[in-house]
């Protein structure tokens, strides 16, 4: 036995490690390259806010080892739970609320609009705004429902996928590192490095424009914000002392993975997207057109796939944590608050996503954004918009994937919160906690890191470029939609809050509601 004990922890380390690899490793890099770039106008800025804020985020992830010990042998590993452990059971219930009826509706509904917008450039065919609305609520619920029933009736199949999508996701990525790397172009228009803009879009690597430092943020965190959830691995883990060598040396290596990824897709792409980039693999720089046409389907196809991956997870991610909430006494279920079955928590998380997706939608459709020559419902789509660019099928997306970005910076809000709380638990030992060494100056580093990547994520969407840089009236600009619907969303946030909190206390069958 102690010959193969190496050996097992061994394995553990590697199953921990490619763990990392495909818990953080998602759709982030694969949609929000570009947007990186067409928000900070300078390649290498935004390669050094990938560098910048992986560093941070390999910080936190020793944090969150600290703070994830403490549901090692009860409970689960939620924002919530950890919220009720540190701080307290109303705030707790707040950032549940928060999960239930922002971040995973938000993430979600974005992973089914560009589902279906991949769809619509992989056909290359005029689909009229009036048709396209149609399809993304008609197509956009089934596919949400589809999902739900699947996980509910079959999680096995539901599981399977997740294995499936974490080996899948990860052979385009490597794919596209290598070609980005052999497909510069330094004298043509085919490489972001130095083709000075696409699409009507503009960028530089010799100019520094007056937002470049802030502009960006929004789009690296919702690529990276599900790493925490990797520190709850210990739980199960049958040798501790690995896992914080496998989740350390994982988020470090996808980290450097994300940069190399940036770089490439900067050297390689016509736009920095890997789109583009696998458009121009396929079709050998100076296609036919039979071609391009087999280039644009299988590039569209996989991205098709990997949206569908990540609609699957987020289902998964969904229905757990509002079952997992619901059950330590956060979320409101009716009388028998101990018990949410499955079905009850799936239902209603996909019921909020379906809420705030079709509100999403239609909003792309009824609101003109300017800044992207998109009139609404009343646009006139031709074929020479198409030939010339992929941002038509994307502008009725445009505020759905602001928000979600928005979304995803406005959640490290809850988690810079919780860091805050656990240092603050180094002096009360309120918690029970595994300490970590460094704990008190990397939590430190970290939170008030995360909180101004934060500010000028939140910031860059309010007051875009067009406003700060181009001088048109804020109006005029996707900035006062952004921020409405922010406002919106944050009300009613908190109106769900109170109306639960009051729901929560009429129930006085709740153990964890006494105790208040």
């Amino acid at each position: 036995m102690l010959r193969n004990k190496p050996k097992t922890k061994t394995f553990e380390f590697l199953t921990l490690f490619t763990m990392v690899i495909g818990t953080v490793m998602g759709a982030g890099i694969y949609m929000k390259n570009n947007e990186l770039l067409q928000q900070t106008q300078n390649p290498i800025i935004a390669i050094s806010l990938w560098v910048l804020v992986g560093f941070v985020c390999v910080i936190s992830v020793r944090v969150f080892i600290e703070i994830s010990s403490s549901t090692k042998h009860f409970g689960n590993g939620t924002i919530g739970n950890w919220a009720k452990l540190f701080i307290n059971r109303k705030v707790a219930s707040f950032f549940a609320i928060f999960y239930l009826v922002m971040y995973v509706p938000s993430t979600q509904a974005f992973f089914v609009g560009t589902f279906i917008m991949y769809f619509f450039q992989a056909l290359g065919i005029v689909i009229s705004p009036a048709t396209q609305l149609s399809i993304y609520l008609a197509a956009g619920i089934a596919i949400l429902t589809g999902f739900s029933l699947l996980q509910i009736y079959k999680p096995k199949y539901n599981k399977i996928l997740q294995v499936f999508g974490t080996i899948f996701k990860f052979i385009p990525l490597v794919i596209a590192l290598v070609a980005g790397f052999i497909l510069i172009d330094k004298t043509g228009d085919s490489s972001a490095m130095w083709n000075g803009g696409a699409g009507g879009s503009h960028w530089s690597t010799t100019s520094i424009s007056k937002t470049a430092f802030i502009g960006g943020f929004g789009a690296i965190l919702f690529s990276f914000d599900g790493y925490i959830y990797i520190a709850n691995a210990q739980k199960d883990a049958t040798h501790k002392d690995v896992v914080p060598k496998a989740l350390f040396f994982g988020m470090i290596f996808v980290s450097i993975f994300y940069a190399l990824m940036a770089v490439s897709l900067f050297l390689g792409s016509p736009d920095g997207s890997i789109q583009q980039l696998f458009e121009k693999m396929l079709s050998g720089g100076s296609p036919s057109k039979a071609t391009a046409d087999a280039a644009r389907i299988i590039s569209n196809v996989i991205l098709i796939v990997i949206c569908g991956l990540n609609i699957n997870v987020f289902t998964y991610i969904g229905s757990v944590g509002v079952q997992a909430d619901t059950e330590m006494g956060l979320l409101y279920a009716g009388k028998n608050q101990a018990k949410a079955t499955p079905k009850k928590a799936s239902w209603a998380q996909t019921l909020m996503v379906i809420i705030i997706y079709a509100i999403m939608i239609l909003m792309g459709f009824f609101i003109p954004i300017a800044t992207s020559g998109w009139d609404g419902i009343n646009t006139v789509i031709t074929p020479e918009m198409i030939a010339k660019s992929n941002d038509i099928w994307y502008s009725p997306l445009t505020l759905m994937g602001e928000f979600a970005s928005a979304i995803s910076a406005l959640s490290f809000i809850l988690i810079s919160a919780i860091v805050f709380a656990a240092v603050r638990n180094r002096k009360t030992n309120k918690v029970k906690v595994d300490k970590v060494k460094y704990f008190v100056p990397l939590a430190i580093f970290s939170s008030v890191a995360m909180c101004i990547f934060t500010f000028f994520g939140i910031f860059t969407f309010v007051f875009p470029n067009a406003f700060l840089l181009e001088g048109k009236p804020w109006i005029e600009t996707g900035g006062m939609v952004f921020t409405t619907m922010l406002v919106f969303s944050i009300v009613m946030g908190i109106g769900s809050y109170f109306i639960q909190e009051k729901l929560l206390f009429k129930n006085k069958s709740s153990k964890e509601i006494a105790k208040v």
